[in-house]
């Protein structure tokens, strides 16, 4: 089948940045681009066109696919839409009776596609239709069925469209790889495009500003990096920031309180699998790290745990139960790594400030410090390399209602609300600890200069809204530091 017997053929779309996209789509019409193009040729798709009948060379395949469209749109959600030559009933797309109306979605680096997303007979459905995602594995062998409570429309009895936010498939922010296919399961198949796959890009946030070179991290990594446009834009809104989450990533099975969660490539395309660890201060670096770990073909898995470093000293932890899970969390650590050999990283992140229990005549900073080298001496050597990446400022509630009576007046935020950096940045006992044991597989990097100038720590840097609360990374300003991150992580 080919897109120019269904209208026009569409090009791939251009990747717009890091944190602003539209995918390509192949649909049956052509006209605008960007994120409003899509939705006129959504509308274009779904206009049915009597005349239209199935191709012969698809051998009388009822599910004759006329056009497909994969895009994210201008709230981050995923949309959807397929199109077929002629009608069909719910029961035409039912697996179990072998009907298929699918996109078979690739990541960066995998050979084979990694997950399946499907259109499915739903009997309670107002349009009798739902969404439903199977990711497999490299075999092509299923993982599991996620019946998705996205609502599927049908603007006619050819089309079918439905949006999603990419969290509902464990999609992190990357470049993914996309085809439609339809037909009968084990019989014949009609797909799009005839060429290949084409390109989705999901990010974090589609505005338009955010595809701009200086935005984010980059306004501080790059030199001479100023771009007046972002001047007065705050992205996500301060308002908006707490909904702000952590880059997703796909629970493993583990004995709890470890609940370790995978992301990066696919465990048979990664040269090297790296552990983020730590407590809630790790999590934030994931957005970076996936991105990372995405060009680098890395295979990744987060372990943390909110207000719980990796650390022999004990933490000040209320109530008494959380303490307790805590300390087993860290006790159990250790055998987790040897049952997972293939972790030859670990990269460590840990609150500067959180409360430990130091005994009487010792000194609480050498506690902490001791706390942490003795944790990381009980990793089995599996793990070669051990990589602390230096706390990040604590800016306090107050920085975001700064930055939106900011811009309410039109002042630059990030500088009208930036705080002395004496005030809010602590020495980092993890760095030190990993400086005492440079010689034995530990390293420090520091990324404080994209956070802060020599005296002052930001709230927005080019254009980014950096915390989501008082000292947590918001999910669009965390992609952003995956450049220098790498560097980083390449120069140790």
């Amino acid at each position: 089948m080919s897109l120019r017997r269904s209208g026009a053929g569409l090009p791939e779309a251009v990747p717009l940045g890091l944190a602003a996209t539209l995918a390509a789509a192949a649909v049956a019409a052509s006209g605008a681009s960007g994120a409003e193009g899509f939705a006129e040729r959504v509308r274009a798709a779904a206009v049915p066109d009597p005349a239209t009948r199935a191709d012969p060379a698809e051998g009388g395949v009822r599910l004759d696919l006329a056009g497909a469209g994969l895009a994210q749109t201008t709230n981050t959600d995923v949309e959807l839409v397929l199109r077929t030559h002629q009608p069909w009933r719910p029961s035409d797309v039912d697996p179990q009776r072998g009907g298929m109306l699918c996109v078979w979605l690739r990541g960066p680096g995998a050979g084979a596609p990694g997950g399946r997303l499907c259109i499915v007979p739903r009997a309670k459905a107002r349009s009798g239709l739902g969404l439903r995602y199977t990711p497999l594995d490299a075999a092509g062998r299923t993982l599991g069925i996620r019946e998705l409570s996205a609502a599927v429309r049908r603007p006619d009895s050819a089309t079918a469209r439905t949006s999603f936010s990419p969290g509902a498939l464990h999609l992190a922010s990357r470049r993914y790889r996309w085809r439609a296919a339809a037909g009968r399961i084990g019989g014949s198949e009609d797909s799009l495009p005839d060429s290949g796959e084409l390109a989705l890009r999901i990010a974090s946030t589609a505005s338009p500003l955010a595809m701009r070179r200086c935005f984010g991290a980059a306004a501080r990594d790059k030199r001479s990096c100023h771009d007046p446009r972002l001047r007065l834009a705050s992205i996500p809104a301060p308002k908006d920031a707490i909904f702000s989450l952590n880059s997703p990533c796909v629970a493993a099975k583990a004995p709890q309180p470890i609940a370790p969660c995978w992301f990066g490539v696919p465990a048979p395309d990664a040269r090297t699998t790296v552990a983020l660890l730590g407590d809630s201060h790790a999590s934030q670096w994931r957005g970076a790290l996936e991105a990372v770990a995405q060009h680098k073909l890395w295979r990744g898995v987060s372990i943390t745990r909110s207000g719980c470093a990796y650390s022999r000293a004990k933490p000040m932890l209320e109530p008494a139960s959380r303490r307790a899970a805590c300390a087993r969390w860290n006790a159990l650590l250790p055998d987790w790594f040897r049952r997972h050999p293939e972790v030859s990283i670990a990269v460590v992140v840990a609150h500067y400030a959180v409360a430990v229990h130091v005994a009487p005549g010792a000194d609480e900073r050498a506690t902490r410090v001791d706390g942490f080298a003795a944790a990381w001496g009980r990793l089995p050597r599996s793990v070669k390399r051990i990589v602390v990446i230096r706390d990040t400022p604590v800016l306090g509630f107050g920085a975001n209602d700064c930055v939106e009576r900011a811009l309410s007046r039109h002042r630059n935020p990030g500088l009208a609300c930036a705080r002395p950096r004496n005030d809010v940045l602590r020495p980092d006992p993890a760095v030190a600890a990993a400086r005492r044991r440079r010689g034995d597989r530990a390293r420090a990097i520091d990324l404080t200069r994209l956070l802060c100038s020599p005296l002052r720590c930001f709230p927005v840097i080019g254009g980014a809204l950096v915390y989501k609360d008082d000292q947590h990374f918001t999910d669009v300003f965390s992609e952003t530091l995956a450049p220098a991150l790498r560097r980083a992580l390449d120069a140790v």
